[in-house]
């Protein structure tokens, strides 16, 4: 009688556990490898496509790896280095391999302006190929800032999952376009008396 009542709990406790799991933590134990449409590995608690992490960068050199531009300040010489990393996007499976793919464009404003002063459509058309669900995918992204002049300004991300289609999201980073320093004149040297 007492290996039964134990029997039942372990089960109920196992059952319990299972239960509990992210729905896309279950669909990789119910369903292994199904050629069907995934959702991204990453668990945010909300639906749907969404951006996460994007900065003003000095540099960028892998996932999670990029020293922040602070204070996120160019001139217009220089070009906007920006980092971030896609959520909540749809893998699909294709043979023996799982495919996210995303395209994006871009596009600056004055700060709290509606109007584009600069825009690239289809500035970026990305697809990470791996032989497990990829989950770590971060983009980043170059953009010219010549002819804006000294100001506050807007860069707004517009990116699409290709594979979830008019799943569009919109993120904006803050930055502002200084004048560029010139250089000292040289002191100019004084005859000997």
């Amino acid at each position: 009688m007492i290996r039964r009542k134990v029997c039942v709990i372990t089960i109920l406790l196992l059952g319990w556990s299972f239960a509990t799991l992210p729905q896309s933590a279950t669909a990789q134990y119910d369903r292994p490898r199904r050629k069907t449409q995934l959702e991204s590995q990453v668990v945010t608690g909300k639906r749907g496509l969404s951006i996460a992490g994007a900065v003003a960068c000095r540099t960028i050199d892998g996932y999670e790896q990029y020293k922040l531009l602070r204070p996120p300040q160019l001139t217009s010489d220089e070009k906007l280095l920006v980092y971030y990393r896609p959520l909540n996007y749809k893998v699909v499976s294709r043979g023996d391999e799982y495919i996210a793919h995303f395209t994006q464009d871009g596009q600056i404003r004055r700060k709290g302006e509606k109007e584009v002063l600069l825009r690239k459509k289809d500035m970026m058309d990305y697809e990470a190929k791996r032989t497990m669900p990829p989950d770590q995918i971060f983009i980043k992204n170059s953009f010219s800032l010549k002819g804006l002049p000294p100001g506050e300004y807007e860069y707004d991300i517009i990116l699409r999952d290709e594979n979830d289609p008019g799943s569009t999201v919109t993120q904006t980073v803050k930055f502002r376009v200084v004048a560029p320093v010139l250089p000292k004149a040289a002191k100019e040297k004084k005859p000997a008396s």
